[in-house]
């Protein structure tokens, strides 16, 4: 049984890195808010535009560039045979993917956004797009190592200290390259926290640094495959709602339900950080498992209500700061989403319990059900106002959040205890 000062010790140790993590997300959302701000300043508003969906996009290919290992690569890593060599390789895979998809994209756009593929018109610019997106890729994976190692004050330090100062002061020197040159002061901010992670990571992760992965994460590529899938699943919906909102509602509404969303994105991101700590917290836990569970749950639910509470209390205000227009037709839809930000923490954990099961089916399943309930419900309620879409949004959330707890609760309950490495590569 877990003792009162174990337990008490655990909520500690998840307390304090929590806080680290959360300020880690503030600084990173505060230097990019700046950052748009400084850009808005030195270069014309089609060149702030251009550069934004160019961030955008190499932001969303590179999350899809993790294909799963950045999940898988929490799981395994605190119990790898070989540390470095599983960190290696990830690094390689995922950066390559990164790049592929970058260049794959730099060269459809003259089929695309011809007006985007005016900005990298040239080899030298697609090439460079393409080397940024596999950084920014590197990147997104560095963060889940750093807490898969326990490193939360390297993270700090990286993401939220260098990366802010990177992106406030590149700006300065590149503006004058145009919309590349803002894209490329993001990418390349970005691309130095991602080198000096690697370096700072390999430095304290012994072992042989040759790209050969361990048994360990092997035994889990169906896990990193279902991973994948899920993350794809949740994503979706954040692709397809705008395109529904526009079809549906008109521009004008589509801009407000953007910014509200945009504005809601900084909670989600916060949740989601706390979520990544919580599963890798528990990754490490070799026993008493459910009571780490509980706090996680407990911790998700108590930082998404703050979040909400000062949401929805803050929500014209935050709203004016993009214009009178938005507060006026944006405060109920930002209220709602901050609602929807306490069901995705819900889900969050629910999916946290699945993975703790290594139920590739049921993981998968879940999320399936919640992205159809959310996706059915915003194209059917969309017509009605961004409200409806807003809280399509959190009900499907809701929706995963009980479908994952149910079945963790009754017909696929996790262990208690974490499994041996030699039960870890069992064949399932």
């Amino acid at each position: 049984m877990t003792t009162r000062a174990e337990a008490a010790a655990g909520g500690s140790r998840l307390l304090s890195k929590s806080i680290l993590v959360f300020a880690t997300t503030m600084l990173m959302a505060g230097a990019g808010a700046v950052f748009w701000v400084i850009a808005a300043r030195l270069a014309p508003a089609e060149d702030v535009g251009l550069a934004g969906s160019l961030v955008a996009a190499g932001d969303s290919l590179a999350l899809f560039a993790q294909l799963g290992l950045n999940i898988a690569i929490v799981r395994t890593l605190p119990e790898s045979s070989r540390r470095a060599a599983d960190v290696v390789t990830a690094v390689l895979v995922v950066a390559s993917a990164g790049t592929l998809l970058g260049l794959g994209y730099a060269l459809l756009l003259p089929v695309t956004s011809p007006r985007l593929a005016d900005v990298l018109s040239s080899p030298v610019t697609v090439v460079l797009f393409a080397v940024l997106v596999g950084m920014t890729a590197l990147n997104v994976l560095t963060d889940n190592v750093f807490l898969a190692l326990d490193r939360v004050w390297s993270f700090l330090r990286l993401n939220g200290v260098l990366m802010g100062v990177l992106k406030v002061g590149l700006p300065f020197a590149l503006a004058g390259a145009g919309a590349f040159g803002l894209y490329g002061s993001v990418g390349l901010a970005v691309a130095a926290c991602a080198a000096a992670s690697v370096w700072s990571i390999l430095r304290v992760v012994p072992g042989s640094r040759r790209p050969s992965p361990s048994p360990e994460l092997l035994a889990n590529r169906g896990f990193a495959a279902a991973g994948y899938v899920t993350y794809v699943l949740t994503v979706l919906p954040l692709l397809v709602f705008p395109v529904v909102v526009v079809n549906a509602l008109g521009s004008a509404q589509a801009g407000t339900y953007f910014i509200s969303f945009q504005v809601a994105a900084l909670l989600n991101v916060v949740v989601a950080a706390l979520a990544n700590l919580s599963y890798a917290e528990v990754e490490r836990t070799r026993t008493h498992r459910h009571a780490a569970v509980r706090r996680s749950g407990l911790l998700l639910l108590a930082g998404s209500l703050a979040g909400c509470a000062a949401m929805v209390l803050l929500a014209p205000w935050l709203l004016a700061v993009f214009g009178e227009h938005y507060a006026g037709s944006g405060t109920a839809t930002l209220r709602v989403l901050a609602l929807a930000c306490v069901g995705a923490a819900f889900n969050y954990w629910g999916m946290l319990r699945l993975r703790l099961t290594a139920d590739l089916v049921a993981m998968i399943g879940t999320q399936a059900v919640s992205t159809v309930v959310m996706l059915g419900l915003g194209v059917s309620l969309a017509s009605h106002g961004t409200v409806w879409v807003a809280a399509a949004w959190g009900i499907g959330h809701v929706v995963g959040g009980l479908l994952g707890w149910m079945l963790t609760a009754t017909v696929r309950p996790f262990a208690d205890d974490a499994p041996t490495p030699a039960e870890e590569l069992e064949p399932a």
